[in-house]
């Protein structure tokens, strides 16, 4: 008996667990416009479908399900995230030279935050940080 139990508890526990899960949430981006990377061409009114975490679909001809959650951006540009190769997000303008030798890291990790952030508002989603002091910009 002890070994059956222990046989069919993961099979209902494995079946219990499926049986909850979920689909994945789907999100659907009305755009007036998407950069197409591939072509470098602009899509004019364009749909971006998001399933999970992982896009699916991008046109101006894309079906949107009844269940998805719409955005609207139709007024705005889509395009992916920008990527710069030589940053310097620890630093800030005025405080270089010897000047820059009296910050602290601590501090510096602030400044580096702070640009971080503005970085991210401008459309940068990928940087590579240059000459941070003391692993300040980890």
């Amino acid at each position: 008996m002890k070994r059956f139990t222990l046989v069919l508890l993961p099979i209902v526990c494995l079946l219990a667990f499926t049986s909850f899960a979920q689909a994945p949430k789907v999100t659907a981006i009305k755009a007036g416009r998407v950069l197409d990377v591939r072509t470098g061409q602009m899509i004019a009114n364009a749909t971006i479908l998001i399933e999970g975490e992982r896009i699916t679909a991008i046109g101006a001809n894309v079906t949107v399900p009844a269940n998805a959650e719409i955005i609207d951006l139709k007024t705005m540009t889509v395009l992916p995230g920008l990527i710069d190769c030589h940053t310097h997000l620890t630093f800030a303008p005025g405080i270089g030279g010897v000047n820059g030798l009296t910050l602290s890291v601590p501090r510096q990790a602030l400044i580096g935050a702070k640009n971080a952030r503005i970085t991210l508002l401008a459309g940068f989603t990928t940087v590579r940080n240059l000459g941070a002091y003391a692993y300040s910009d980890i």
